[in-house]
């Protein structure tokens, strides 16, 4: 499988990408961090959070390099399994990490509190926060037409 596979397929759209919009998912990326940091909140709520900005880091990834899911396509999922195809094999780890922990955060937010545990939520954070650190490299590396000119 790759992104041009997936393209093939229909699960994914080429959409030109812009300056603009990588610096709202930025935005975006570090008030998630933030707000996942505030400890008194729950650990339900944090973990929410903390998983919004992983998932807006996939999300990132897979726009800078000019491609969106598809509307259906199971959105939060695809743009996770797609971050080892945009980064590289050694993120599938993450990428399956931060996948069970969607299935985390559907519990804590549909069915019952209490899910989450404070380990839980320092665990993710601690993984966004690496994350967050590898993407901004690679998009300077990368991509850096689609950073602010400074």
């Amino acid at each position: 499988m790759s992104l041009d596979h997936w393209l093939r397929i229909g699960w994914l759209q080429r959409n030109e990408t812009t300056i603009a919009e990588v610096a709202q998912l930025r935005q975006v990326i570090d008030r998630d961090i933030a707000d996942a940091s505030v400890e008194v909140l729950s650990d339900d709520g944090r973990f929410s959070q903390a998983y919004d900005a992983a998932l807006q880091l996939c999300i990132l990834a897979l726009r800078a390099e000019g491609f969106k899911v598809r509307k259906g396509q199971g959105h939060h999922k695809k743009s996770i399994e797609s971050l080892p195809f945009v980064l590289g094999d050694d993120f599938k780890e993450i990428a399956d990490h931060i996948e069970r922990c969607s299935r985390l955060r559907g519990q804590a937010i549909y069915d019952r509190i209490g899910v989450v545990q404070s380990t839980d939520v320092e665990e993710l954070l601690e993984i966004v926060n690496k994350l967050k650190q590898h993407v901004n490299q690679w998009l300077i590396d990368s991509h850096s037409e689609l950073l602010p000119k400074e």
